[in-house]
């Protein structure tokens, strides 16, 4: 009876898991009602009250430690809370996954830059990349907005649909919550910006090995692609690029196989004097100034050009694809075949 109960939740898991991602897929959350929107600008808000960069080290890591165990905590118990009290615990794990896997649904929006960027149309690119990405996309040149596009889709499956269906196979919708609330921290404080560093170490830290295994096997989804399945493909030399962005494996991944350059210099709104989230929708001319931070460009080959992001989306896809059919399928499999 035990035994038939487990498989009765174990197909019940991966039909929410498949209807979720089908939806995100098809029908995703627009960015502007995403709940993880507000969660950011909280974060944000929260980060210039308590983050002084002009302190002593031990002072900023111990207020990054102490706001993100503020953000996080909270909502995290409540969302369980819910969970359990929910006469159908199944519709929320559905819902919870399906927003959490529709804020990386980028490939929709990499296509869209892709037309603009053939049609010459960098200022509509930008508009389109700016909500997507912790950097400003105001000064990118075309071949920037190439870069932080195929940059984007290559790295964004490892937080949607790859780390969801993971870590909800093994904490369920409560731990899947928490991990992207943790991921949202890292993009809203980059570990690599200076005022950032200390303040957002611990975050950036713990998502190294939160999130280590979902990117190792995005990697090997990625790479299979191309026929590279040894160590090599993923080799890093650059350490101290890779310490600050923990993105930069999957990057350095992507260009090799793309043989293009990827990363380089990024430039960070400092002195808004107007809301992001406002310039975005209503397109409004702002003065900012400005800061640049540089990261070790990956020259595996050419700079890409507008081309270059439909073989990524391809790649991301295919990835995607690879991945979720093993890890949804292979169970279903097997709680079909202990019933024959």
């Amino acid at each position: 009876m035990s035994n038939l109960l487990l498989q009765n939740e174990l197909i019940q898991g991966c039909l929410v898991l498949i209807a979720a991602i089908a939806a995100a897929q098809l029908a995703p959350l627009p960015k502007h009602w995403q709940p993880l929107l507000w969660f950011r600008l909280l974060a944000t808000q929260l980060a210039a009250k308590v983050n002084h960069p002009n302190r002593s080290i031990s002072q900023q890591m111990t207020a990054g430690i102490l706001a993100t165990l503020l953000l996080v905590i909270p909502i995290t118990t409540i969302a369980a809370f819910f969970l359990e009290l929910a006469a159908y615990g199944w519709f929320f794990d559905f819902l919870l996954l399906y927003v959490c896997i529709s804020d990386y649904q980028f490939t929709h929006q990499a296509k869209r830059i892709q037309t603009a960027l053939e049609k010459n149309n960098n200022a509509s690119a930008k508009v389109i990349l700016a909500p997507w990405v912790s950097q400003s996309t105001q000064r990118l040149s075309s071949m920037g907005l190439c870069k932080t596009t195929i940059e984007k889709t290559l790295s964004a499956p490892i937080y949607g649909s790859i780390a969801s269906v993971i870590f909800f196979a093994i904490g369920g919708s409560t731990m899947v919550i928490a991990a992207h609330l943790l991921k949202q921290l890292e993009l809203c404080w980059p570990p690599y910006q200076p005022k950032f560093i200390n303040f957002s170490s611990f975050v950036g830290q713990f998502n190294r090995l939160l999130f280590f295994i979902p990117r190792l096997l995005w990697q090997f989804s990625l790479a299979i692609q191309f026929g590279q399945l040894g160590a090599k493909s993923i080799a890093i030399t650059d350490k101290v690029t890779q310490g600050l962005n923990n993105d930069f494996s999957v990057i350095h991944l992507g260009a090799n196989l793309l043989k293009v350059e990827l990363g380089g210099p990024q430039q960070f709104i400092i002195q808004p004097s107007a809301s992001k989230t406002l310039s975005y929708t209503k397109g409004v001319a702002v003065e900012n100034a400005f800061e640049k931070v540089n990261l070790t460009k990956i020259l595996a080959g050419p700079l890409p050009q507008y081309q270059h992001i439909h073989i990524a989306i391809k790649a991301a896809q295919n990835g995607k694809f690879f991945f979720l059919a093993l890890a949804i399928l292979l169970p279903l499999l097997w709680a079909l075949l202990q019933n024959m």
